[in-house]
């Protein structure tokens, strides 16, 4: 078994926590460990590193290197440019193919943490069985919702089809792709929708085959930067080409154009989250709604709801808060509302404009 670590967000939602030179899945943001180096940890109970890919961008190249220099440097797959999922996704396929690898593969991103890391690979070993028995087809892990999330994907689970190893497994209906927070409510409430959180279980064929057939704008491209065995040649073409893909998400391009008969569900519980920005953060952290999460020198009073985050020796304190999210780094200082995080990057482009790139 092999598996393919997506890791080349900038995630920009998190900043100034994540920033484009040391993004969240890089970062030790919870547990003093980065998610990728937790991923990673997590895997090697299943398979040598040998069998672990890592597609990030090339600016991250000193910093795979650095922290994981037991992963062979081939293993890393870099793109020249940022061009999303989808492109990142399918330029990955299509070099293991090219390597020759074939057969069972876990699919996942590396901006998440789990809590329970035995339920992970207890599910994974249920997928590899069931892309064994069937190897056209992929395998979905989605999470029973904790609460409703407009920042989360969701996938329609349909009836039990049976049970491998114990677990059962269900038929796939349909995605949605970050609904409205009114329809995440009534998607939680119905008990027929389970979070997309980017874990996958397929095989290295069955993805080349479906990235021909669904997504062929990309894979023309993709197949003309892998069509030489010269090394430099394909270097070349990848600095010419991959900027010339589409920009599209994987859930659109690839994920939401399979057929139902083409997958099954897993429902897993995980403990899992993703802390996509800074109250996702927060509630990762909390053990309730109403509570605070406070890190570092910092005093709270009559305060709720709120994150507070000190980087610095000398004191940040707040009064009479509720939502808040308050991030003090040595070189700046962001105090957000919750209900505006999600559209941090409107203040990222202000940053920008005032010549401030730096801070990014």
């Amino acid at each position: 078994m092999h598996a393919l670590l997506l890791a080349g967000g900038f995630g920009q939602r998190l900043w100034p926590i994540s920033r484009k030179n040391s993004p969240k899945q890089f970062s030790p943001i919870l547990d003093n460990k980065s998610s990728l180096q937790l991923a990673i940890e997590r895997l090697k109970p299943i398979m040598p590193v040998e069998n672990i890919f890592i597609s990030t961008n090339e600016r991250y190249a000193q910093l795979l290197h650095t922290q994981f220099p037991e992963i062979p440097k081939e293993n890393f797959i870099f793109e020249p440019t940022r061009r999303d999922l989808a492109a990142a996704v399918g330029l990955s396929f299509f070099k293991l193919n090219k390597m020759g690898i074939k057969g069972p593969i876990l699919l996942q991103w590396t901006d998440n943490y789990l809590q329970n890391n035995e339920a992970l690979l207890n599910a994974v070993n249920v997928g590899v069985e069931l892309v064994s028995q069937n190897s056209n087809r992929m395998i979905f892990l989605g999470e029973t919702p904790r609460y409703a999330s407009e920042n989360l994907g969701y996938i329609e689970i349909g009836d039990a089809y049976g049970k491998v190893q114990g677990m059962p497994y269900y038929a796939f209906r349909s995605w949605s792709y970050r609904p409205s927070l009114e329809k995440c409510v009534e998607m939680v409430a119905s008990g027929k929708f389970l979070w997309n959180i980017g874990y996958f279980v397929t095989t290295v064929e069955f993805m080349v085959e479906q990235y021909r057939l669904l997504a062929g704008d990309i894979t023309e491209i993709v197949e003309k930067i892998y069509a030489s065995d010269d090394e430099k040649e394909t270097e070349k073409r990848l600095r010419e080409l991959y900027p010339t893909i589409p920009s599209l998400h994987f859930d659109e391009a690839f994920l939401m154009r399979l057929q139902p008969e083409q997958a099954v569900l897993l429902k897993v519980s995980l403990g899992w989250s993703d802390p996509g920005n800074l109250y996702s953060l927060k509630e990762s952290l909390q053990t309730s709604k109403e509570e605070n999460v406070v890190r570092g020198n910092a005093i709270a009073v009559n305060t709720t709801d709120s994150l507070i985050i000190n980087d610095e020796e000398k004191i940040v304190s707040v009064m009479g808060l509720d939502g808040i999210m308050v991030v003090n780094m040595n070189d700046v200082l962001l105090v957000i509302h919750k209900d505006s995080v999600r559209h941090i990057k409107v203040l990222l482009d202000e940053i920008e404009k005032k010549g401030k790139e730096a801070l990014l």
